[in-house]
């Protein structure tokens, strides 16, 4: 099936837009929600879910990216740090595709080390408002974003805010250039004075480090699978190619 989609998606590649039917190409092979258990997700074991992800890297990496930020650091983050009714909410649209969910840590001054981070989020009645930049953001100009901003209420601790897309003072733009990936929307993000609704704070979100490590080793593998499958399909394409 993979092979088929990839011939579709040559002038996508080669123009750097994104594919609008990829989901509804996707969602037969149901894997979305990977080891994610319930809400219409098949929870795989993580053998199986590596597997997957090696197989679609093996003919397109961008495909498979696209697919393991929505799953890997977009809806098993709501699932490890939202309550009952955010997963519910959420997670049930991003398996069935209604919803694409990344993640915004990188910024314009710092990467992975949230140490550095700057953007902020401030209690308003009714909710929050976010302030500063993200950059590097996979998905981010077609996705709601979790974002990463210190709580200026409680101490300035790094917390998890889902930004939905299309909300005023959330402004995603496509970086342009990329060699590789080329299909992989990555953004730029402005966020000035964005309202983010208290419903949309991920309850249990109370620090970077409590539970937010965990999910980064668990994506970090399946980035390592990924790599092993763009490699097998590097080398099966010369074989080919040779003989």
């Amino acid at each position: 099936m993979m092979d088929s989609i990839y011939k579709d998606l040559l002038p996508y590649i080669e123009s750097t837009e994104f594919p609008t039917w990829l989901p509804d190409k996707l969602k037969p092979l149901g894997i979305n929600g990977l080891q994610i258990k319930g809400y219409g997700s098949p929870g795989l074991s993580t053998l199986d879910a590596a597997a997957c992800v090696y197989e679609l890297a093996k003919r397109d990496g961008s495909v498979c990216t696209y697919l393991l930020v929505h799953n890997g650091i977009g809806m098993s983050v709501i699932d490890a740090l939202g309550d009952e009714e955010q997963k519910e909410r959420l997670i049930t649209k991003g398996i069935n595709f209604e919803k694409i969910f990344c993640f915004g840590l990188s910024e314009p001054d710092n990467g992975s080390d949230a140490t550095g981070l700057k953007t902020s989020a401030r209690k308003v009645e009714g909710g929050w408002i976010l302030n500063g930049q993200k950059r590097w953001i996979g998905n981010g100009t077609m996705a709601d974003v979790i974002v990463w901003a210190r709580n200026e209420d409680d101490e300035g601790r790094i917390q998890a805010f889902v930004v939905e897309k299309g909300s005023p003072g959330f402004m995603p733009t496509k970086m342009e250039g990329k060699m590789a990936l080329r299909i992989t929307q990555n953004a730029d993000i402005l966020i000035k004075d964005c309202f983010v609704p208290d419903h949309n704070k991920l309850t249990h979100s109370k620090d970077f480090e409590s539970g937010t490590n965990k999910i980064l080793a668990a994506s970090r593998l399946m980035v390592a699978w990924m790599a092993a499958g763009v490699a097998a399909g590097a080398y099966e394409a010369a074989v080919k190619y040779t003989t």
